[in-house]
């Protein structure tokens, strides 16, 4: 399927979208675009991969769903196998899972197809060109999982001042009613903040708990009146 005349200079553009109506019409509305040659197009990630080496895309606009090999998977297959390859991942949903999921598998740029043409040829362009492309809509769900991945690798710098201060006094021996009283806290809610903390800092107890705290510094010894 040819999109432009000047095939040397164009996009080259793989299509694999289950849907045949929609991988119809993304093609008819690539191909009327002077820089972009569709190369081809298929229903499947079995497909996609088979068809690599004879289409040789500069782009793959994968829909998210396939049947079979899943399109996490095919995105992952493509990219190990052909690194300059570009995968557009392309697809209705909105889901945290697969976001994350297509990225991680090495995808240069994901695109709702609620978007408009402009959006999806001025991705197609700029992953082609080695950039990334994000959706807005997708935008939350990467700093979540930023936010999430710096908890995990440095997970003091999720606690509370409060429960810094419930922590310190755990360290030094007093116990839940002891420390409620201190701080005017219930037992049962100081309870519930050693549970957060042993959490945050992925401890089994309390021990693991205050060793990680004072080796990150997040809590220094302090005497108390």
């Amino acid at each position: 399927m040819e999109g432009s005349p000047n095939a040397q200079e164009s996009i080259r553009v793989l299509v694999v979208e289950q849907h045949a109506i929609v991988r119809e019409g993304v093609c008819t509305l690539l191909q009327r675009e002077p820089d972009i040659r569709v190369v081809g197009s298929v229903g499947s990630g079995e497909e996609a991969i088979e068809l690599l080496e004879e289409t040789r895309p500069n782009v793959v606009l994968m829909g998210v769903g396939l049947p079979g090999v899943g399109s996490i998977e095919a995105t992952r297959k493509l990219r190990v196998n052909n690194p300059d390859v570009s995968v557009l991942a392309f697809t209705l949903f909105a889901d945290d899972q697969y976001v994350l999921g297509m990225l991680d598998a090495g995808a240069a740029g994901y695109l709702f197809k609620q978007s408009v043409v402009d959006d999806l040829v001025l991705a197609i362009r700029t992953v082609s060109n080695g950039q990334c492309f994000l959706d807005p809509a997708a935008t939350k769900a990467v700093i979540e999982s930023l936010r999430e991945r710096r908890e995990r690798f440095a997970p003091g710098d999720g606690l509370t001042d409060r429960e810094k201060d419930v922590l310190r006094f755990i360290a030094q021996g007093y116990t839940s009613k002891e420390i409620g009283r201190k701080l005017r806290l219930s037992p049962k809610t100081v309870e519930n903040y050693r549970a957060r903390i042993l959490k945050k800092l992925q401890a089994r107890n309390c021990s693991e708990a205050i060793s990680s705290a004072l080796r990150q510094r997040i809590i220094q010894p302090v005497s108390y009146p």
